[in-house]
């Protein structure tokens, strides 16, 4: 089994330790058999079809949605509907930030700073006192703190965030000790 089917299958069936425990939590029971390199993994085929008839999907800035079916591997027949793509799109979106946070607009003329993204594989203390480091001069605006965070991500790391209650994170004190865990 691969490491991403190995951290589905935890976050699918543990959701409340996922949250409780971090991004850390899911690495440790993770690693459950050999690590295989991206670059050394079989590349996985991708289509997308787009049906003729328009449905009552929701539409993306005023043009008809189609349902779409997506087909992964050497089968074609192995098909994923359109209501499980819908939910995955509606995890991805998800925010775990408070109204004030998710409003907040950033100061004009910010520049994100690079920074190199964690995805789970290490120590997530180190990685928020790098991303606290890189962001020294905003140290004191946990709002623009909390907003840029999610872009240090990445991975299992990044869907563990997307998973995060709703309306659960106020400030940057509260995104780290969830993180950290």
């Amino acid at each position: 089994m691969s490491d991403e089917a190995k951290v589905q299958a935890l976050l699918e069936s543990h959701p409340s330790d996922n949250v409780r425990k971090g991004p850390k939590y899911l690495t440790q029971r993770a690693r459950l058999g050999p690590q295989t390199p991206y670059k050394n993994r079989p590349h996985t085929a991708i289509s997308l079809d787009a049906h003729s008839e328009p449905s009552s999907s929701p539409t993306l800035q005023g043009h008809a949605a189609h349902p779409l079916m997506v087909r992964v591997g050497k089968d074609p027949s192995h098909t994923t509907p359109p209501s499980s793509i819908s939910r995955r799109l509606d995890d991805m979106l998800s925010t775990p930030f408070s109204p004030r946070i998710i409003k907040y607009e950033p100061p004009r003329g910010f520049i994100v700073p690079k920074f190199s993204t964690y995805d789970g594989s290490s120590d997530p203390f180190d990685h928020i006192m790098h991303y606290r480091q890189l962001m020294t001069l905003d140290i004191g605006n946990d709002m623009l703190l909390c907003q840029v965070f999610p872009a240090s991500l990445q991975g299992q790391a990044l869907s563990w965030f997307h998973r995060l209650p709703a309306n659960s994170i106020d400030n940057f004190r509260d995104m780290s000790e969830v993180f950290v865990g």
